[in-house]
């Protein structure tokens, strides 16, 4: 009999075990046919992130429309941890191409926004393991406009009629910087963005590559505006759009509330929100219908002023909180000032500002 009771006892938690396991997983979604920003949003809100993203070249056949998802490492219902992530396999177009010979290499923005340089990198996979960062041109490249790399002197760009104006150009007679140029054997090259290999293109003279490029602004998947929506005891930055991206690295406002004027907040740094982070989205780049929420640390401040799924939350004193007064953002996007007012007592603010 009492062996009896404790095999019940064990089935019985084993039981309990199971259905508490049950009740930690959630169900993949099907992402096929949307955008990764839309994909991102909806698999956020499960509880599951995004891994590895591969590019599939979109043709007519593909039967999807192009730069949606195709593919997915995990099938649609399958019960997943919280936590887990998903690979995914995009239908893109090209939108940016490098048009080479032996001397000089062109970088040709056709994304119909502008292009952060940082993070981008060229690197020679056999050959002289030559590399470029492609930041050295500078900080980031207009729409429909190019820089250029030449491996020897010379006194000016070249014109190309792919490219409304040569936006940065450069000379280098460092061989460590001529991954293109075929020296040493080099017979490929590839351009990364972040660590992610976004092209694998051979040496040529002349030569083309064409490949795509995430976050290129309102010809890609990115838009090129903030939304700021606030009260007087709270605030959220709000991607505000159906189915882009909202980059918010490097994004900053300055403080003219705190004690001291004009302190730059880097509002999607990471580290500023500790444990109030949700680990499988992306602070620096909001999803469709998320949000960053910021509160002066009231009693009551639970809820954005507008409804958004939350990301980050950062509860400051009311001392310091940068809507306090008139804050200026520094724009990634533009050159110009931009300020945004401060917040209204009873009402709703508004700004909308470019990124």
């Amino acid at each position: 009999m009492t062996k009896i009771r404790l095999m019940i006892i064990l089935l019985g938690l084993a039981l309990v075990a199971h259905v508490a396991t049950a009740q930690e997983s959630v169900v993949m979604p099907d992402l096929t046919g949307m955008t990764v920003p839309v994909a991102a949003a909806t698999l956020n809100r499960a509880g599951i992130g995004i891994g590895q993203e591969t590019g599939e070249r979109w043709t007519e056949e593909s039967g999807l429309p192009r730069n949606t998802i195709g593919a997915q490492s995990v099938e649609p219902g399958t019960p997943v941890a919280p936590g887990s992530t998903v690979d995914l396999t995009v239908l893109r177009s090209p939108n940016v191409q490098v048009i080479y010979d032996d001397n000089d290499l062109t970088l040709v923005n056709e994304t119909g926004g502008p292009i952060q340089l940082a993070g981008i990198m060229f690197r020679a996979l056999d050959g002289n393991q030559a590399s470029f960062a492609a930041s050295r041109w500078g900080d980031r490249l207009r729409r429909d406009r190019c820089t250029q790399i030449w491996s020897l002197n010379r006194n000016g760009p070249k014109g190309l009629d792919e490219c409304d104006y040569i936006e940065h150009w450069l000379t280098t007679t460092n061989g460590g910087e001529h991954f293109w140029t075929g020296a040493g054997g080099t017979s490929q090259f590839a351009i990364l963005q972040n660590g992610i290999e976004r092209a694998v293109c051979p040496v040529a003279n002349p030569g083309r590559c064409e490949f795509y490029l995430p976050g290129g602004g309102s010809g890609g998947d990115a838009t090129e505006h903030i939304y700021f929506a606030y009260t007087p005891d709270r605030l959220a930055v709000i991607n505000n759009t159906e189915d882009r991206w909202m980059p918010l690295s490097g994004l900053r406002v300055l403080n003219n509330f705190a004690p001291t004027r004009g302190a730059e907040v880097e509002i999607a740094n990471p580290s500023l929100f500790g444990g109030n982070l949700n680990p499988v989205a992306n602070v620096q780049q909001l999803a469709p219908g998320q949000c960053i929420f910021f509160t002066n640390s009231a009693e009551g401040v639970d809820t954005p002023p507008q409804p958004c799924d939350v990301i980050a939350r950062l509860d400051v004193g009311p001392s310091v909180i940068f809507w306090g007064a008139d804050f200026p953002v520094e724009s990634v996007t533009d050159d110009q000032p931009h300020t945004c007012p401060v917040a209204t007592p009873g009402q709703l603010t508004l700004c909308i500002m470019p990124r």
